[in-house]
Order: C-alpha cells, then sequence, then structure tokens
C-alpha cells in the first residue's frame, strides 16, 4: 500500500511538468487564391532568398526593449523564412501579374527560367508585439542582366495581439514587397 503514494506523486510531478504544444505558422496568404493564373508570359523563379543570420531559423524570433532578441519555443515557422518568403513573393506575384509561370526558388519545374528574382532581407524584425519592420532589396534579372532593382522598407502594425497577430504582420510585409516588385514587371 505504500507504493501507491509513491505512484501517484510521481504521476503528479510528470502531469506537471508537460509543455504546452509547439504552434506552428506560415507567412500565408492573402485573400482567396481567385481564378488560375495564365500560364504565358515569362517564366520567373523567386529567390533565393537570403536572410539574417539571428532570424535564419525555424523558431519565431522578436525583439524585447530594441536589443535582446527572444527566441520563441513553442512559436515557430512552419518552413524555413527563405523558403516562407520566396514561396509567397511568387504566389503574390502570380496573382497580382496574371502569370502562372513564376514559381519559388529552389524549384524543379522551369529547368531554365527566362527570370530570377533573387532577394536579400536586410531586416525581418517584430518589435516586441508592437509591430514588425522588413526591409529588403530584390534584382530582377534576365540572361544575367539586371532588368529592375529596388529596396523595399515598410513597418506594419500588429493588430491582433499574440503570436498569430505576429505572423500575420510578417505575411502582410512579404505581400507589400511582392506589390513593390510587381509594379516594375507592368
Amino acid at each position: 500500500m505504500r507504493a501507491l503514494p509513491l505512484i501517484l506523486s510521481v504521476c503528479l510531478l510528470a502531469a506537471c511538468g508537460t509543455t504546452p504544444p509547439v504552434r506552428y505558422y506560415t507567412l500565408g496568404s492573402e485573400g482567396p487564391a481567385g481564378t488560375a493564373a495564365a500560364t504565358s508570359g515569362p517564366s520567373l523563379v523567386v529567390g533565393p532568398v537570403g536572410v539574417p543570420a539571428a532570424i535564419d531559423r525555424l523558431l519565431i524570433v522578436r525583439q524585447v526593449n530594441g536589443v535582446r532578441a527572444e527566441v520563441a519555443e513553442g512559436h515557430r515557422w512552419a518552413a524555413p523564412l527563405k523558403t516562407e518568403i520566396a514561396r509567397r513573393v511568387a504566389v503574390e506575384l502570380a496573382r497580382s501579374t496574371g502569370n502562372g509561370r513564376i514559381v519559388a526558388w529552389p524549384q524543379g519545374s522551369i529547368a531554365e527560367p527566362d527570370m530570377s528574382l533573387p532577394i536579400d532581407v536586410l531586416r525581418f524584425e517584430a518589435d516586441g508585439f508592437e509591430r514588425v519592420t522588413l526591409e529588403a532589396v530584390w534584382t530582377l534579372r534576365k540572361a544575367g542582366k539586371e532588368l529592375a532593382s529596388g529596396r523595399f522598407a515598410a513597418t506594419e502594425p500588429i493588430t491582433e495581439p499574440g503570436w498569430d497577430g505576429l505572423a500575420a504582420a510578417h505575411g502582410r510585409l512579404v505581400t507589400a514587397l511582392a506589390r513593390d516588385v510587381a509594379r516594375t514587371m507592368r
């Protein structure tokens, strides 16, 4: 009978030690997918995308008090940020230009793309749960020659408190980056 209290105590301690489930986030897609884009037009591969080493991880990172980086163990990106950024930009460019031959790097569907769009993210920071800032440089290339380039910088408020709102603000900024690029493609 003395073993029963010991077993119950061990079970109670084990229950206290459980961690909350890990939550996974994407940069999403703004609005419904809409109609399928045309398969005509020049092929374009978005990427590669470079991101700062401080955020090149699956765990979501946010700045606290401007100098401290908080790495959230229980909140992670579903894929590496460089992959998510390329995917979201490709989806938004296809949607806004009507060109269905736009894909994210790395890809295997277009052997020799007509154009490429490498993106270097200089800053993609969440300032607490207040705002997210994105600064990036992009270059649209055809046959190795620069057709257009630009520098994008914007800040987006986190309108819904918490991690869901933080991920959504990141996604809205990437959509704004894609729209910036799309303006030069018209």
